[in-house]
């Protein structure tokens, strides 16, 4: 075993805090709580940004990128989106120095680390013979809530047979990249899978894949496929998400009118994107303007088309979205805003001339876009069609559940489809990192279910969702559809601000650009139900300062 090597003095740091440091060359994490030292790995184990620059709320360390948290004293995951734990490293302290050992592979976790690398938080099953009950588990879906429940359901010990369905070619892959890193040519396909294929079979975690799913009986407690197969299960999880929405419009279904939601979809939007010279992006939400951030440059010229007044304008405000506006103006992106699209048709084209094949978007007001590629980026409707007709389907098509998840005995819904029980109401959330956290708490009360002695837990996850486009990354924590102000904090000039979502007098959502440490600090004291109020807002109160006090109160 390496020597312990001084990486710090005991008066470095004060209680409740931490930093980087180098042992050996390695980074780590080192943090001081309750009088105690601990060191682990320095980066997220998600897309590896550096975790002294998040906050620290008791052992509890949270990523500043996108909220995965951890526990720096065991290193265990204690939330997404991050997949694998930290590794922890002995500490001694001799006098005033503190002293860390590091194994000789330590760089080999963290920063640099394959995504779908597993760190054993997960137990293999050797073969079938560890399975000590005949129970088989289905999950319909293959994305964020699904690969998230299948691997919480192992990790809780559930050793009977499971299997994640999904009508796609592909095992789970990370679908916030598509719009992002994907479409703009910054991750190639292997970023995109969360697990390799040998993860899932050391597990014993089947995967059905290309396999429609046409009928669920939950009084039967059954599930139909497409080619006439008829299975049966003890528990289900539907977790199908969303299918992209087709504006209902003469022209929508032409050949060079694209949508985005699956990997075959981003594939297609690239291939046909190459040697494109214009782009006309209809939707002014997350989908629609990550897409333009991505496709923009190379002499693309950008459109983007949309009916509200400004980008975001019924999540975040105006106010908000015009900074999100700004910035995409600042990167050449055009906008044709307050439009209504009537129909999208082929505008002729002269080959013997070396004229591309174009489309033109014709509006009810103006001059139409002309644009070889057409994007629709208007939302998704949930998929469970083949549920239709269950007491606990809505006319949305969401899926009604109640705290544990659960929408009857023996089936539970999560991510996209569930319209669970939130602080003001039924809600349903289209949410990466909600999905997962859904589906770590599904696979628990799947396995309450069957035994009426246990425990069910209630969900209980605070929402939080993340974008970056154009140079500007949004951290967005908490939930609200409706607000009576909006209250700013900082700059929006200057890209450097919270914004805060007040509702009957109460602090409900923000909105936090540059300032990715008061994201995490407000996420933290909204899950410790010490919300901020409005007036704290206004005043400007230093949230990672309120975060330490209400620690410390307890």
């Amino acid at each position: 075993m390496p020597d312990f090597v001084r990486v710090a003095a005991t008066s470095d740091l004060a209680d409740g805090e931490m930093r980087q440091v180098s042992a050996g060359g390695t980074d780590v994490l080192l943090a001081r709580v309750d009088g105690q030292f601990h060191a682990c790995t320095a980066f997220c184990t998600h897309y590896g940004a550096p975790l002294a620059t998040g906050v620290l709320d008791g052992t509890t360390v949270v990523c500043p990128w996108h909220h995965a948290e951890f526990d720096v004293a065991s290193g265990a995951l204690c939330q997404p989106p991050a997949l694998d734990a930290l590794r922890t490293f002995p500490v001694r302290v001799d006098g005033d120095s503190v002293m860390v050992r590091v194994p000789d592979d330590a760089d080999a976790h963290g920063k640099g680390v394959d995504y779908h690398e597993s760190d054993g938080r997960v137990p293999e099953m050797a073969d079938a013979s560890q399975q000590a009950d005949d129970r088989l588990f289905l999950l319909v879906g293959a994305g964020a809530a699904a690969q998230a429940c299948a691997e919480e359901l192992r990790e809780r010990g559930y050793r009977g047979r499971l299997a994640m369905i999904t009508r796609e070619t592909h095992t789970p892959y990370d679908r916030t990249k598509l719009s992002k890193g994907y479409l703009a040519g910054d991750a190639g396909d292997d970023a995109l899978r969360l697990r390799d294929g040998s993860f899932y079979d050391a597990r014993a975690i089947e995967t059905w894949t290309d396999r429609v799913v046409t009928a669920l009986d939950p009084d039967a407690r059954t599930v139909s496929f497409e080619d006439g197969e008829d299975v049966a299960y003890d528990a289900a999880l539907v977790a199908t998400g969303g299918l992209p929405r087709r504006l209902d419009l003469p022209g929508a279904d032409l050949d060079g009118v694209l949508l985005l939601r699956s990997w075959h979809d981003a594939q297609t939007l690239v291939k046909r994107a190459q040697g494109a010279r214009s782009v006309a992006v209809i939707g002014t939400s997350f989908i629609g303007m990550e897409s333009a951030a991505s496709l923009n440059g190379d002499d693309r010229q950008v459109t983007v088309i949309g009916r509200d007044g400004t980008p975001f304008e019924n999540v975040l405000g105006a106010e908000v979205g015009a900074v999100f506006q700004r910035a995409a103006q600042d990167k050449g992106i055009a906008f044709r805003l307050g439009a209504d699209v009537q129909r999208v048709e082929t505008v002729a084209s002269d080959p013997d001339a070396g004229t591309p094949r174009r489309l033109r978007v014709v509006l009810a007001e103006g001059e139409p876009v002309e644009a070889e590629l057409v994007v629709m980026g208007v939302g998704v409707t949930p998929a469970t069609e083949f549920l239709k007709g269950a007491d606990f389907r809505r006319d949305d098509g969401g899926l009604v559940v109640d705290e544990t998840l659960r929408a009857v005995p023996g089936l539970f819904a999560a991510g996209d489809v569930a319209a669970f029980p939130g602080a003001h109401g039924t809600v349903r959330i289209e949410h990466w990192r909600l999905a997962q956290q859904h589906g770590r708490t599904a696979a628990r009360n799947m396995l309450v279910d069957a035994d009426p002695t246990a425990v069910p837990h209630a969900f209980d996850g605070v929402p939080y969702f993340w974008s970056g486009q154009n140079g500007v990354s949004l951290r967005y924590v908490g939930h609200t559809q409706e607000w009576d102000e909006v209250i700013v904090d900082g700059s929006l000039d200057d890209r450097q601000f919270v914004a805060a979502y007040v509702k009957d007098g109460e602090v409900r959502a923000i909105a936090a650009v540059g300032r990715d440490k008061d994201a995490a600090a407000f996420h933290r004291l909204m899950a410790r139900g010490e919300t901020p109020t409005p007036d704290d807002v206004r005043s400007g109160a230093d949230l990672q300062v309120r975060l330490n006090e209400v620690g410390d109160d307890g």
